[in-house]
C-alpha cells in the first residue's frame, strides 16, 4: 500500500541544459530533506525528454554556438553558472562538441525499460559526461558509454542505437510536453497535477509537496 506521503515526479528536461543538471539535484536535495521531515515519505521519478533546439546537428563547437546566440555576455554567463554548480557539487566545463540530443534521449528511454534505477544512472552519466567531461554526447561512443555506466549491454545499446527504434517515441512525448504547454526545461510534474518551472530551491520543492499532501487529504 503505498503511503499518503507519496509522490511520482516526472522530470522535464533536455541533456544539454545546463539548468536541469542543477535542477535534477536540487530535486533530489529536497526528496533528501523530506525523507528526513516526514518519515513515511515516497519519491519515484521518470524522464521526460524535451529539445531546445531540435534542428541542431551533430558535432558542433560548444563555445561557437553559444557565442553566437549570447554574444560576449557569455563569459559572465560561464562564471555565473560555473558558481551555481559548485553550490550543487557540479564542476562545470564549457569546451567540447554539442550534438542534437534526440540519440541521448533514445537511450534514456532504452535504459528506462530496464527499471527506473538504470533510467537514473544513464541521466546521470550523460549530464556529467556532457558538462563536466566536456564529452559530445551526440557521439556513439560516448552514448555507449554512458549505456554501461548503465548497466546496459553495449552491443544491445549499439544496435538499438543504430536503428530507428525509439524516434517515434521520443519525438511524441516530446510534442505531448509542448501539447502541456512547457516551453522550457527544467519542467517537474507532480503526481500528474502539480507543475514547478525551472530550478527552484528544494525549500520551493518541499513547499509544493507539502501542498500535494494537503490536497490528498482534503479529497
Amino acid at each position: 500500500m503505498a503511503s499518503a506521503r507519496s509522490l511520482h515526479i516526472s522530470i522535464v528536461l533536455d541533456t544539454v541544459c545546463p539548468w536541469c543538471y542543477v535542477g535534477k539535484r536540487r530535486v533530489e536535495r529536497a526528496i533528501a530533506q523530506a525523507k528526513e521531515k516526514w518519515p513515511d515519505f515516497e519519491a519515484t521519478i521518470d524522464y521526460m525528454p524535451f529539445q531546445l533546439d531540435s534542428a541542431m546537428g551533430n558535432g558542433m563547437d560548444k563555445r561557437e554556438v553559444y557565442l553566437k546566440k549570447f554574444g560576449p555576455k557569455i563569459d559572465a554567463m560561464d562564471t555565473r553558472m560555473a558558481a551555481t554548480g559548485k553550490e550543487e557539487g557540479i564542476d562545470f566545463k564549457f569546451g567540447g562538441k554539442m550534438s542534437n540530443t534526440l540519440d541521448s534521449h533514445r537511450l534514456i528511454d532504452f535504459a528506462r525499460l530496464q527499471g527506473s534505477e538504470t533510467e537514473e544512472k544513464a541521466v546521470s552519466s550523460l549530464l556529467r559526461r556532457y558538462f563536466e567531461q566536456e564529452q559530445d554526447i551526440g557521439d556513439t561512443e560516448v552514448l555507449l558509454g554512458a549505456a554501461e555506466d548503465a548497466g546496459l549491454d553495449r552491443l544491445e545499446t549499439k544496435k538499438y542505437l543504430e536503428s530507428d527504434d525509439g524516434i517515434d517515441a521520443v519525438k511524441q512525448k516530446i510534442k505531448h510536453a509542448q501539447r502541456l504547454g512547457i516551453s522550457g526545461v527544467p519542467f517537474y510534474i507532480i503526481n500528474d497535477r502539480y507543475g514547478i518551472s525551472g530550478a527552484e530551491s528544494p525549500e520551493t520543492f518541499l513547499q509544493v509537496f507539502e501542498k500535494v499532501f494537503s490536497s490528498k487529504v482534503s479529497e
